[in-house]
Parts: C-alpha cells; sequence; structure tokens
C-alpha cells in the first residue's frame, strides 16, 4: 500500500501534457534585430519586429515589407523596453534577436547599460552580434536589403560571408565583447555599418523591384571601445591589419606587386586560405618587444609578372613579395592602434601570461605603454599552387607572337 502511494503521484505526473511555459505565438512580437541610440539624455531602443504574414510561403504579397521598425525610449534600457505595451499589441520576444546595432552617439557615452542588460536577463542570447554604426541605429534598422526578407539576418549573414571571404571584419557576439572587456586589456574592437551610396533610405518593398538601389547597407570601418565606450575608428585596410595582428584571418585576398616590375601596380593577388598568427613578449631593458610570427599559404589566383612560375626561385621571389604586402598590411593595422593606444590585438594578454608579475605592477598603464611597444614581424608565406599556367598572359603572349 506503502510503494502505491509512492507511485501514484508519479503517474499523476506522467499523465499531464503540456509545456508550462509555453509561448503562444500569437501573443508575442519576434525581433529580429534591436538599436540602440542615446538621444536628449535618454536611451532610445529601436526594434525590428517580424511580420510572420509577409514571411510565410503562403501568404504575404511581394510588395510587403516582412519587418515593421518602431522605438522607445527611456532613462534605463528596461523603461524602455516597457514602453513598448503602449503601442504595440503584443509582448517582444528577444530571443530570436539577431544583431544589436549601437548608434556612435550611444557608445561614446558608453555600452556598460547595454552589457548589464544581457548579463541579468534570461530571455538574453550571448550569441547576438554586436555591430556600431556611425549615425543613428534606427537607420540602419529601417533599411531593406536586397535578395532578404528579414534585414536582420541579412546583415548577419554579411558578416558570416565576410569573415570567410575577406576577414576585414570578424563577427562579435555579446559573449566574446563581454569577455574582451572583463578580460585583461579591457578593449575590443566592433565591425561599423554605414548607409553607402546616395543618402535616400530604401524603406519601401517596392524600392527593392528595380535592378540597382540607390543606397545599401555597408561594413565599413572598425569601432575601437575602451572601458565600455567609443575611442575611435580606423579605415578597412588598418581593419584588416588588426586582424592579421590577432589571428582573426581566415581568409583573404592579398593583392601585390611583382618584385620584377619596379612598379606599384598590385595587379597579381594570391587567395590565402590558411593563416596563423602567433605573439611572443620580451622584455629587455625595460623595453617591451613583441615578436610576431605570421604563417600563411594559399592559392595564386592572378599573376602578372614576368618570372616563370615552373621554376621554384621564381616561386620563391613572388612568396617573397606577398610576404612584404601583408607586412604592409600588419603595420598600416599597429600604426592604428598605437595612434589610438586601445590594445585590441591582445598584447596584453601575451605578456600577462608569460610575465605576470611585471604585469601585475603595469596593468594600470598599459594604455600609455602600448605604443612605445617594438614590433618585429616575422612571415612565412607558401604558395600552395601557382595554377594552371606556369607563367603570365602577357609573357605568353609575347612567346606566341614571336
Amino acid at each position: 500500500m506503502n510503494k502505491w502511494r509512492l507511485l501514484l503521484p508519479l503517474l499523476a505526473c506522467l499523465l499531464v501534457t503540456g509545456c508550462w511555459n509555453r509561448v503562444e505565438l500569437n501573443d508575442i512580437a519576434v525581433i529580429s534585430a534591436t538599436g540602440v541610440d542615446w538621444k536628449e539624455g535618454n536611451w532610445v531602443l529601436t526594434y525590428q519586429v517580424v511580420i510572420p504574414q509577409a514571411i510565410s510561403s503562403q501568404g504575404g504579397a511581394s510588395n510587403s515589407a516582412a519587418v515593421n521598425v518602431f522605438s522607445t525610449k527611456g532613462p534605463s534600457f528596461r523603461s524602455a523596453v516597457s514602453k513598448a505595451s503602449q503601442e504595440t499589441s503584443r509582448k517582444l520576444y528577444f530571443s530570436h534577436t539577431q544583431i544589436i546595432i549601437v548608434g556612435q552617439e550611444a557608445a561614446r557615452k558608453g555600452m556598460a547599460p547595454l552589457l548589464d542588460t544581457y548579463l541579468r536577463n534570461h530571455d538574453s542570447r550571448e550569441t547576438v552580434s554586436v555591430y556600431l554604426s556611425k549615425g543613428s541605429a534606427r537607420r540602419m534598422l529601417e533599411q531593406l536589403i536586397p535578395l532578404e526578407k528579414i534585414p536582420g539576418a541579412a546583415i548577419q549573414r554579411m558578416i558570416t560571408n565576410e569573415e570567410m571571404n575577406s576577414s576585414n571584419f570578424r563577427q562579435m557576439t555579446i559573449h566574446q565583447v563581454l569577455l574582451d572587456l572583463l578580460g585583461t586589456t579591457h578593449a575590443t574592437a566592433l565591425p561599423g555599418l554605414v548607409v553607402s551610396g546616395t543618402n535616400e533610405n530604401i524603406v519601401r518593398a517596392e524600392q527593392l523591384s528595380h535592378t540597382s538601389t540607390p543606397s545599401k547597407i555597408r561594413l565599413s570601418e572598425l569601432a575601437l571601445i575602451a572601458d565600455d565606450k567609443l575611442v575611435g575608428w580606423i579605415d578597412n585596410e588598418e581593419s584588416l591589419g588588426v586582424m592579421w595582428l590577432s589571428n582573426h584571418v581566415k581568409k583573404t585576398t592579398v593583392p601585390f606587386a611583382c618584385e620584377e616590375e619596379g612598379e606599384a601596380h598590385k595587379n597579381s593577388s594570391i587567395r590565402i586560405t590558411n593563416a596563423k598568427t602567433g605573439l611572443r613578449p620580451q622584455l629587455s631593458g625595460g623595453k617591451w618587444t613583441m615578436h610576431v610570427d605570421v604563417t600563411a599559404s594559399g592559392t595564386l589566383m592572378e599573376y602578372n609578372g614576368e618570372g616563370d612560375l615552373s621554376k621554384p626561385e621564381q616561386v620563391n621571389k613572388v612568396a617573397t613579395c606577398i610576404e612584404s604586402e601583408i607586412a604592409a598590411i600588419m603595420e598600416q593595422g599597429w600604426t592604428a592602434v598605437q595612434k589610438h593606444k586601445v590594445d585590441v590585438i591582445g598584447f596584453g594578454d601575451a605578456i600577462r601570461k608569460k610575465y605576470t608579475k611585471q604585469w601585475s605592477k603595469m596593468s594600470g598603464n598599459w594604455p600609455q605603454l602600448l605604443p612605445d611597444t617594438e614590433v618585429k614581424l616575422s612571415i612565412n608565406v607558401k604558395i600552395k599552387s601557382t595554377g594552371m599556367s606556369a607563367s603570365g598572359f602577357k609573357k605568353e603572349q609575347k612567346k606566341d607572337g614571336g
């Protein structure tokens, strides 16, 4: 009898169906992207809400936008979010948010409230990607993007495509931003977004019916964050140098000038498919030196030199030219970091791991000490394939012409 008394509650639990915390789709507004701006002493939060009917396969006219964008404001993040109930019939649902765009003024004010919100709320995802906008974050969320119905998802795909093709920028999630800003140097770097082309906004679906759009969202410039505030921007070429220095190059194309040409025309290129950067700090005479060792390999995609690539010595010469070009890119990135005194490369972390005692004494002054660090580059490039031709087109043409 006692056994049955114990088993009956268990059997009752098995018979109960349903989820205690279920969420009905008709009761929520799914947020695909969020914007953060600072205006007139208030946080302005912008929400890009997905319209299910517009993206379903059975409904939704082709000339209707798949998202609706609106904003709320308040002295704090959560107070701004709570005001959304005053203008929407559904509860905001952030669990499917893919990206956050922070406006430039909000970033200068400080990103601490945003990061604190993500640390405290269970419905916030740390895998959300973070971007900075040189203008208003709301304007970025209002723009429609060709080929994709949901702009937030399009921007997310854009950074994934960029990482695997050019490596000028890397995807930065809330999780990674938190690791960086709570880490050794309290610094991070975020990809920037701009509206390029004309000043016309692409906010109506019918504008996408043309073969080209007058303006579009694009990745542009890298934002440098120290503590939790924006301190400056660096351009795309400098950003690529930072990616090389910090071991974040996955795949990229490097244009270079052939040595024998005697001119700065970069009309040859290699597709880098493998790259690795290692940092080796050294303390000598009270001065820091950072040895940066790079190994890379790839396939020659264009070659307009006069050399014969069937000869190993010529391949080695071309590899040397590529190494010089990569070194120049890295030096550009280092110069930009020196100027802003923000260690987004990881030099401080490398020193902390090898020289723990010295780091504990100087960590507070690292932004001032960083520009005086001497950087020594060692680059080794291996050309895995030169393609199906042993020489350039012009040389082959000369041969055939006698």
